[in-house]
């Protein structure tokens, strides 16, 4: 039978293999770093030139400006693809570091139990714990990508904007054709930016942060309406309040990937949605028509309903009533978030 101190060696083992990967990553971030840092300032230097143009468009040939333009781009597009690795190495760094404290953690409670069957310590190693350290990696993530598309693809389209205003002003032959078709290449640009800030908001809804769950419930609620021409309605009874960041994104993930799965699964085109606030808890009532679905499919996200739920410390229950409504009752503990100290 593997006894405690076997356990511990082997957690001694995998500490220095996640050391060693650790060093690596390391290298691979501070080398990745310096590749950003070198293609941002030349694409800062790119802007500058277009922005002088703009300022005064007799110092620049239109050559030159959509020459200064297309290193913009270029610039942007490699410093975007660079800081995507960039962040996907340093996601994994995090990861690898909770982890390697888990197991440290596991093998210090081992060591305090002295001699014993592998079996019974080995509950200690919280797999709940690592889940959740999953999930926030994964979050990190979604707001770094959301924070680099505002910054990156939109600051382009507005570029693509300028540029056409240029061109305008460049441009010394007076042919009507010409004009319209950049006025319409500007309604273009315009229209993906909108689409760009609503994949942004689906991404990492940036108002979460600053408003609260129900103010980004109500308007996540109503891009769907938009996009999928169906009935959602939305209702928040009771007090409610700010929660800690985790919980609200949490909660917000819930309802997201639940409303998706009715959507996309269950092809429904009428929900609700009810929230109960009280002092203790938060309860959750979604109702939809549609097709009834397996309690605890796997999610938009990649988790489980019941994996969503467990992170917030809350109890589920899904149901079809006898007119074919789709029930699904959420129930979870509420804490109330930090007060900041100014």
């Amino acid at each position: 039978m593997t006894t405690v101190q076997d356990l511990v060696q082997g957690f001694a083992g995998e500490q220095q293999r996640l050391m060693v990967e650790v060093r690596e990553l390391d290298l691979l971030i501070e080398s990745t770093k310096t590749e950003v840092d070198r293609l941002k300032a030349r694409e800062e230097q790119a802007r500058a030139r277009i922005d002088e143009a703009r300022a005064d468009p007799t110092r620049a040939t239109p050559e030159e400006v959509f020459a200064a333009a297309d290193e913009h781009s270029t610039a942007l597009a490699r410093r975007m693809t660079m800081d995507g690795q960039l962040g996907q190495l340093q996601a994994k760094r995090k990861l690898l570091d909770r982890i390697r404290t888990l197991i440290e953690q596991a093998a210090r409670q081992l060591q305090e139990q002295g001699p014993a069957p592998a079996a019974e310590p080995a509950a200690a190693f919280d797999e709940s714990r690592l889940l959740q350290a999953v999930v926030e990696t994964q979050e990190e993530e979604r707001r770094r990508i959301a924070r680099q598309v505002h910054d990156g693809p939109a600051q382009a389209m507005a570029n693509v904007v300028l540029q056409s205003e240029i061109s305008e002003r460049l441009y010394e032959v007076d042919r009507d054709r010409s004009r319209s078709e950049l006025a319409a290449l500007r309604q273009m640009v315009n229209k993906t930016l909108q689409e760009l800030r609503s994949f942004i908001f689906e991404l990492r809804p940036m108002i979460l942060d600053d408003l609260g769950l129900v103010p980004t419930l109500r308007r996540y609620v109503q891009t769907l309406i938009a996009k999928h021409k169906i009935r959602i309605d939305l209702a928040s009874t009771g007090r409610d309040r700010r929660l800690p960041a985790e919980d609200e994104i949490a909660v917000f993930r819930l309802i997201q990937d639940s409303l998706l799965e009715r959507i996309e699964k269950g092809q429904a085109k009428q929900i609700s949605v009810a929230l109960d606030w009280t002092e203790e808890q938060l309860a959750v009532a979604l109702q939809s028509d549609g097709r009834d679905l397996p309690p605890d499919g796997e999610l938009t996200s990649g988790l489980r309903r019941s994996e969503r739920v467990a992170l917030l410390r809350g109890t589920w229950e899904q149901g079809v009533r006898p007119d074919g409504t789709v029930s699904l009752q959420v129930t979870m503990p509420v804490r109330p978030a930090p007060t900041l100290i100014s």
